[in-house]
């Protein structure tokens, strides 16, 4: 498929069942509400039974939340039961939202722009869409998206992650490197480097040095390969990525946890990543 246009993977066009929403779970209550601000955004809460903790749950946020709480299972919930996710999707029907999702979680360049205004300009990949919102979603997300999400519930303010895939998993490098106190620990997923790979890179060599960094995890597909592209799958990471996170450990200082998914193409790290990023929500 294309990448331009309106065509695209498959998985981009499919619907949310969401069939775990419906679901009577031993650890967690479930809920969805909507939130106007910005573009509209759909919350999923999956919020655990029982006493919270004196300091409040950890929580863990999703984005991409439709569907991120579409593979979601109960298993996966079972793994953490003192875990409170909450996936921030947007007012959609379907999983992916892409022409919100490419301008929310791709970083402002102001190289582009000529140093004007707030860094958003046409996607150089996506003929159509807007890019370089990053900044102003993350306010967003840290403001009132965090307010609504939380709201009437015992959270600990210490305990706050984020997860994102793709181009979630570039927006969670993004805000890891540009607002690390944001979130105490962040799980980036087959983050999209190759989106723009010269502009993270300078995001990274602009972050300020860490001495205690948050908590930074990557995870990432063998078979995995971009939208659009011919030939067979990789037999292996990709390369940029790798070399990408692992060179966040000299500047600004993390020190990464890096996974690789055997056997796993792109949309499959959604699912695969799930056992081993919400453990490490927790800590």
């Amino acid at each position: 498929m294309s990448v331009n246009g309106k065509t695209g993977p498959d998985h981009a066009r499919k619907p949310a069942e969401l069939k775990i929403m419906d679901a009577d779970l031993p650890s967690h209550s479930l809920s969805q509400k909507t939130v106007k601000t910005g573009p509209g955004h759909r919350l999923y809460l999956a919020v655990p039974k029982g006493m919270a903790p004196a300091a409040g749950w950890p929580v863990l946020y999703m984005l991409d939340g439709n569907a991120a709480f579409d593979f979601l299972t109960e298993d996966h919930l079972a793994l953490v039961p003192g875990l409170m996710l909450v996936g921030v999707g947007y007012d959609t029907d379907r999983q992916f939202s892409r022409e919100r999702r490419t301008l929310d979680f791709t970083a402002p360049d102001f190289t582009a722009t000529d140093g004007q205004g707030d860094g958003i300009r046409p996607d150089h990949v996506h003929e159509g869409r807007m890019a370089g919102g990053a900044a102003q979603f993350l306010d967003r997300l840290t403001g009132d998206l965090r307010l609504a999400a939380e709201e009437g519930l015992p959270v600990d303010p210490a305990r706050r992650s984020l997860w994102g895939h793709s181009f979630g998993g570039l927006f969670t490098l993004y805000a890891a490197l540009t607002r690390p106190g944001a979130f105490a620990r962040y799980a980036a997923i087959s983050p999209s480097i190759w989106w723009d790979e010269d502009l993270i890179r300078r995001v990274a060599a602009g972050a300020a040095k860490l001495d205690t960094p948050p908590a930074l995890m990557m995870a990432l597909g063998d078979k995995e390969k971009r939208s659009g592209a011919s030939g067979p799958p990789p037999d292996g990471p990709a390369p940029a990525t790798m070399d990408f996170v692992k060179g966040l450990e000299e500047h600004p200082g993390f020190a990464p946890e890096i996974y690789v998914l055997a056997d796993h193409a792109h949309i499959q790290t959604i699912a695969g990543s799930l056992p081993l990023a919400l453990p490490f929500a927790l800590g």
